[in-house]
């Protein structure tokens, strides 16, 4: 999931990875600003402080540091710092599912890149995803459409017309989304180049999702593992244990129990690990179900091993 904006200059902005997966959808963060450093030097050091503790998965400590350096931007009206650390800090508050706190800080992002004449389409774009976080679908297509028809750059093109297939498939509108996958797909080929995992990961699950919608549950499954591995390669791996699920869940309608049960006991395991048991233990009990329609007595001890794990936070 992730990576805020490197420094602090209207220069720098552009996303490198990619944003858009959400642990139930596409919606991943972006890439820090990186370029030159130009600007306050208080600024810049705190922003440089933030990006390492965020590439070492600090989240907390990175949160702390792009607030102090948004804090000096504001006091001394450095505009163009202040509107880079706004966007960087909604990525970090985005990684830790803080969705109200990120569309605030954009809006700050926003109003201060108006000020500098700036283009901000990756402001615009990570709106839209934040916007499709909290389940506000018209806001998150409304801005999805800006940024295609504001002459984007082909990557954040991209990325938002994934997103608008997300939303057609999520409104089970298949013919929309169908032609926004196939206008990505047409964009990649045409291109020649490569897509970084977190924005290949989205095309995946977008393709899984019309898979599922349409009823190949087999190819839904092969497709959200291959959106599983991509989010591991990128480093989101909550978003990375989610997708197992759906792979499982996709396994499980199309007749495979053991496989269901395999990619339910990982989802689990990852989220156990992860601190977040709650999410983890429907996993739990759908692998041990899975188990036993498939007559797997290991994965059933796997799974029954797992939830043996989550009594003590049952009882608290």
């Amino acid at each position: 999931m992730r990576r805020p904006r490197n420094i602090a200059v209207r220069a720098l902005r552009g996303l490198a990875a990619g944003l858009l997966a959400l642990c139930a959808a596409c919606a991943t963060p972006p890439e820090p600003h990186s370029g030159s450093a130009r600007g306050d030097t208080r600024v810049l050091q705190a922003a440089t402080a933030a990006r390492l503790a965020y590439e070492q998965g600090q989240d907390a400590q990175a949160r702390l540091l792009y607030r102090q350096a948004l804090t000096r931007a504001q006091a001394i009206d450095a505009v163009e710092q202040a509107a880079d650390m706004a966007f960087n800090l909604a990525v970090v508050e985005v990684g830790l599912r803080h969705y109200e706190a990120a569309e605030q800080l954009l809006a700050q992002a926003a109003y201060d890149s108006d000020r500098v004449a700036a283009e901000g389409n990756d402001i615009r774009l990570l709106r839209a995803k934040v916007a499709y976080l909290l389940g506000q679908l018209p806001q998150a297509l409304a801005l999805a459409n800006q940024v295609v028809s504001a002459g984007a750059s082909p990557h954040l093109a991209l990325q938002a017309r994934i997103l608008r297939g997300q939303i057609a498939a999520d409104r089970r509108e298949l013919p929309g989304a169908s032609s926004e996958l196939q206008a990505v797909m047409a964009g990649v080929a045409a291109s020649g180049g490569t897509l970084a995992p977190a924005v290949d990961a989205d095309l995946h699950k977008l393709d899984g999702t019309l898979a599922r919608l349409e009823g190949r549950a087999a190819a839904a499954a092969h497709l959200f593992d291959s959106e599983a591995r991509l989010l591991r390669t990128a480093r989101r791996h909550r978003d990375m244990a989610h997708a197992l699920a759906r792979a499982a869940e996709s396994y499980g309608a199309a007749g495979q129990a053991a496989l269901a049960a395999d990619r339910y006991f990982l989802a689990a395991r990852s989220l156990v690990a992860q601190a977040d048991v709650d999410a983890a233990r429907p996993y739990a009990l759908a692998s041990a179900a899975a188990a036993g329609q498939a007559g797997d007595p290991a994965a059933g001890d796997r799974a029954r091993r797992l939830l043996d794990e989550l009594k003590p936070h049952d009882a608290r």
